[in-house]
């Protein structure tokens, strides 16, 4: 944690300590501060930051921004979301029974926290502007201290002492920082960028093209309201009074709001519609769409999930919304902060110091392209690969059958086409012959026709070399009869290629 830690007491482990004052250096309350940003006073304020003197307002504009632009908004949520909709198991320390019995603990008073996923979410606001506080409220009162509640603190209450780089709780009422109690709490500072945390947040580059794209926004707005409305022309003839030229010109006012306006019969208003707004309009289009792909390559890694471009990424089913490598560095470091600073306390409280201590991880599941694997392993076990079945159920998200549930089989009449219904057959487990519904037709597979199979599969090398010792030694036989044979041959043959020739 790049913060100072001071020792806490017991008061201040049930208390507040990072606690709002009104119109002070922690009141609750912004300015509006984007409204005056213009390119010298935003250049001015990221300098400020770069040298190490954070003001409360950069924090509070990158606040703001959020707020202000739908796509960044939009963007930042979905990489959260992908976070926070991760599950979370405890992993023990070990296999000793005390390992388990510390595990459980951080389970049911940690990971079962109603506000554990508040607390990630808050946690992570860290993404935007560089880090992110949560006071922990700890619960002394029973024979486990544990945590009540987790409040989320405003980053402008703190700032980044210039000297030293770490973090410290800003005085009301003056310029000093507080060193952070230790075991109070969570300090987020996810590595997005080496060197200095508070230029790493994302926001520190998403807010020059967010004043790109305003300034862009503000002159399309500006440019749709002169030359996008139809103009409204009022006429008059040459004997008209300056009454009737007055009545003309509220007439053509009135008509920009109401649906009609009355004028003497000899006056005329022609609408005349813009015929320049398509054309010159997309220069502006062009450029929000701009500035939107740099947020969201910015905030995602890729652009086309957010945008949905026909035929592009974002429209696939094998892709993301967030890169992968980015969710799952997010929710490593974010699992980092979380045991370091909630369950490791927790457990000394509670268990005293542990060589190894239980962690909190979120369960990160890689994308793969089942179709794929199936395919590869439909190839690969006829050839002695050898693939385990609870793997391909988890890969396919199915459970495993128990005794008691019906099974699925394929339908054992699709492997004969050529038999007509009468002379279906199917092999059950043993290799046996077993009959269907319908036998008037029958043909019983008999002692011949299997020693006549066992004689052309010794003598064959391969499926071809089946087939044309099978055609020489029924030669003979009644149709019928070559047809039965040919079906279970054909079936056989098969099987047993799978596992014995060399396909």
């Amino acid at each position: 944690m790049g913060s100072t830690v001071k020792k806490t007491t017991l008061a201040e482990l049930e208390e507040e300590i990072a606690f709002p004052v009104a119109n002070t250096n922690r009141s609750i309350w912004s300015g509006g501060l984007v409204r005056g940003l213009d390119p010298a006073r935003l250049a001015s304020l990221l300098d400020m930051v770069r040298q190490g003197d954070v003001p409360a307002e950069y924090l509070e504009i990158a606040h703001e921004l959020e707020e202000r632009d739908a796509h960044y908004r939009s963007v930042l949520s979905t990489r959260k979301h992908a976070v926070e909709g991760l599950e979370l198991f405890v992993q023990p320390a070990g296999e000793e029974e005390k390992d388990k019995e510390i595990a459980l603990a951080v389970e049911e008073d940690i990971l079962n926290h109603p506000d554990m996923m508040d607390l990630r979410k808050d946690a992570l606001d860290a993404l935007g502007k560089g880090f992110s506080v949560n006071e922990i409220m700890w619960d002394t009162s029973g024979r486990r201290w544990k945590p009540e509640k987790f409040l989320f603190r405003d980053p402008r209450w703190f700032a980044y002492e210039k000297k030293t780089g770490v973090l410290g709780l800003r005085d009301p009422a003056g310029m000093e920082l507080t060193p952070l109690a230790g075991n109070k709490f969570i300090v987020h500072e996810p590595r997005l960028l080496s060197g200095m945390q508070i230029t790493s947040g994302l926001s520190f580059t998403a807010l020059f093209y967010w004043l790109v794209k305003n300034y862009d926004v503000t002159s399309w707005a500006a440019f749709v309201d002169r030359f996008g409305y139809p103009v409204r022309l009022g006429k008059y003839g040459r004997k008209a009074t300056e009454k009737d030229i007055a009545t003309l010109k509220r007439a053509v006012a009135a008509i920009g709001s109401d649906v009609g306006a009355v004028i003497p019969d000899s006056m005329v208003i022609d609408i005349v519609e813009s015929t320049t707004t398509g054309t010159n309009a997309e220069v502006y289009e062009k450029m929000a769409e701009w500035a939107d792909k740099q947020l969201s390559k910015l905030v995602l890694g890729q652009t086309a999930s957010a945008d949905g471009t026909p035929g592009q990424l974002g429209n696939r089913d094998d892709q993301q919304q967030v890169r992968q490598d980015i969710c799952r560095a997010d929710a490593l470091q974010l699992d980092k902060t979380v045991n370091r600073d909630l369950v490791i306390p927790y457990i000394r409280f509670n268990f005293g110091e542990q060589q190894v201590y239980p962690k909190i991880k979120a369960k990160i599941v890689e994308s793969r392209n089942i179709e794929q694997i199936v395919a590869a392993v439909e190839k690969l076990v006829p050839l002695n690969f050898r693939v385990s079945t609870a793997e391909m159920y988890d890969l396919m998200g199915l459970a495993a059958p128990g005794e008691d549930d019906e099974i699925l089989t394929p339908r054992q009449a699709a492997a004969f086409p050529e038999l007509n219904a009468a002379q279906r057959i199917s092999l059950n487990s043993e290799g046996a012959a077993d009959l269907t519904d319908e036998q008037s037709d029958f043909v019983e597979i008999t002692d011949e026709i299997l020693d006549v199979l066992e004689e052309a599969m010794a003598k064959a090398q391969n499926l071809e070399g089946f087939e044309a010792e099978l055609k020489k030694l029924v030669k003979d036989w009644a149709p019928d009869k070559i047809q039965a044979i040919l079906s279970v041959a054909s079936f056989k043959a098969r099987i047993q290629g799978e596992m014995e020739f060399d396909r």
